[in-house]
């Protein structure tokens, strides 16, 4: 059958919004995509029904699915899961049209049989810039070129899209050099020194209640290390992605361990089950700062390599991101592909030229994510002293040993109507800050305190209901009020980091 007989028979159907999120619960379409998948050999569990469906489910208030369907004979032979961030300030989606799963895929393509890839495109993914007027389409990752290369014979497919390769650090179990990697000293030497500290229990979780208690350090761990990285706090609120991760954990998408000292939490990976061939390190993967001496996340890893191959994975694949520590622990890599379709040649041309630059810094050994990282965070700076010189904050300032003599003064007085509470190494208070509580961006204030943690230091935190007054780092631990009170007394004190609310209050 020619490909002018297989448009003919193709019936492409095209869902978003709500009817999307009706379909979605059709067991008769859940069948059928099964099915699909298992007719490919190198079927991904990021295009399958129990990854894409919760995914969807739980995040549907943030983001607009869409879905391309293909049909011939009642029988389902091609399927591309979209998805578009609704923008609640304009009331609709935004343009941009990326993977269902976000940055939980690593994988983000079309499953379509053969023999109606052609059609797939004609009538499916090109009518989309028709249904869409002015929307572009990003695939973070192909698995591969093989659908690419089929379509490039087309004109028109070649000019609407732009191909960017990355590079995926990938740990293989079969290779010969596997036990060299695993046996190297350094891996070793952390290991026996994370034992010679304390009891060490390394855990696979079994079951969702087990995940479920595990989530409070989790996700306050992953939330002040991508706060000093990145300015990001995943998990402000974290009960959406909460019930995400535990339906995850209950179709089996989901492998996750945990690496305990002395009863206490200090790393965990959650990671993605690819059919039990493949663990992807796509999902969460974090480690406790108060630690890090240690390096459990390393140790973590060392440990999860031996644990996948006793269970028969054939590798484990680091996510690309250009880490050295990732390329330390693999032995081999893949090639991915980010895929931008799009009707307009402006955004093409965009694409290439980032496409261009990026290999450029790479070939400087600059990883491209460092220079926007450095451009956000002066951003962040310069926002934050703008708004202080403009409110005129900060500009008369009390020296150290004035303020804790004030404070002082306060210890045990109503402040701001309540008293102050005092949190001894809570990490959570450290998440209370914004721009603009110190004189320091919240960026700058993460990243100072992720770096004093993992020196070994320790924090007195003030807070009035939802507000961070004061942080204080020392040296010594908290282990009697005898110590706070020389705290406040400005002993033992390293430095302190003092909000605009409480100097203003303190200078009265």
């Amino acid at each position: 059958m020619n490909s002018r007989d297989r448009k003919r028979e193709t019936v492409i159907k095209i869902f978003h919004g709500e009817e999307a999120i009706r379909l979605l619960h059709e067991e008769s379409l859940q069948r059928k995509w099964s099915s699909l998948v298992q007719q490919f050999e190198n079927s991904s569990i990021f295009q399958s029904p129990d990854f894409v469906l919760p995914w969807y489910l739980e995040h549907q208030n943030e983001f607009s699915p869409l879905l391309i369907l293909a049909f011939s004979s009642d029988q389902l032979v091609g399927i591309l899961t979209l998805a578009r961030k609704l923008d609640h300030t304009l009331g609709k989606p935004c343009k941009m049209l990326f993977g269902a799963g976000n940055n939980y895929a690593l994988y983000q393509t079309w499953l379509v049989l053969p023999d109606f890839r052609e059609a797939f495109w004609e009538l499916g993914i090109k009518q989309i810039f028709k249904k869409f007027p002015g929307c572009s389409i990003n695939l973070k990752s192909l698995p591969n070129l093989d659908d690419y290369v089929f379509l490039s014979q087309h004109k028109d497919f070649k000019s609407m899209t732009a191909l960017e390769k990355s590079h995926n650090p990938v740990l293989d179990f079969e290779e010969e050099n596997f036990k060299r990697i695993i046996g190297k000293r350094h891996f070793r030497s952390k290991f026996n020194r994370l034992n010679r500290a304390g009891e060490v229990q390394f855990k696979k979780l079994e079951s969702p209640d087990e995940l479920s208690s595990a989530f409070g350090d989790i996700f306050l761990f992953y939330n002040l290390r991508h706060g000093a990285a990145f300015n990001k706090i995943p998990f402000p609120n974290g009960n959406i992605d909460k019930q995400l991760f535990l339906e995850w954990f209950k179709k089996g998408v989901l492998h996750a361990s945990i690496l305990y000292l002395d009863g206490d939490l200090i790393g965990s990976v959650i990671m993605l089950d690819d059919f039990g061939k493949t663990a992807h390190l796509a999902g969460l993967i974090t480690y406790s700062p108060s630690h890090a001496k240690f390096s459990p996340g390393l140790v973590h890893l060392y440990l999860l390599a031996q644990m996948l191959k006793e269970e028969s994975f054939q590798n484990l694949k680091l996510s690309p991101g250009y880490d050295v520590y990732k390329e330390r622990f693999s032995n081999t890599h893949e090639e991915i592909y980010e895929l931008l379709i799009s009707a307009s040649l402006y955004q093409i041309w965009r694409r290439k030229l980032r496409g261009n630059w990026r290999r450029f810094l790479l070939k400087k050994g600059i990883r491209p994510m460092e220079i926007g990282v450095q451009i956000s965070k002066k951003s962040a700076t310069l926002k934050n002293k703008w708004f202080n010189l403009k409110n005129h904050l900060f500009t008369r300032k009390l020296s150290q040993t004035q303020i804790f003599e004030k404070l002082n003064q306060f210890e045990e007085k109503d402040f701001f109507e309540s008293k102050i509470q005092y949190h001894f190494n809570e990490l959570s208070t450290l998440l209370m800050v914004d721009d603009f509580t110190f004189e320091l961006s919240r960026w700058e204030f993460l990243e100072d305190s992720l770096k004093r943690l993992e020196a070994g230091y320790h924090f007195v935190t003030l807070v009035k209901g939802n507000n961070l007054l004061a942080c204080i780092w020392t040296e010594k631990n908290f282990k009697n009020n005898s110590v706070l009170k020389d705290i406040l007394k400005g002993k033992e004190v390293l430095t302190g980091f003092f909000s605009k609310n409480l100097l203003i209050a303190i200078k009265k």
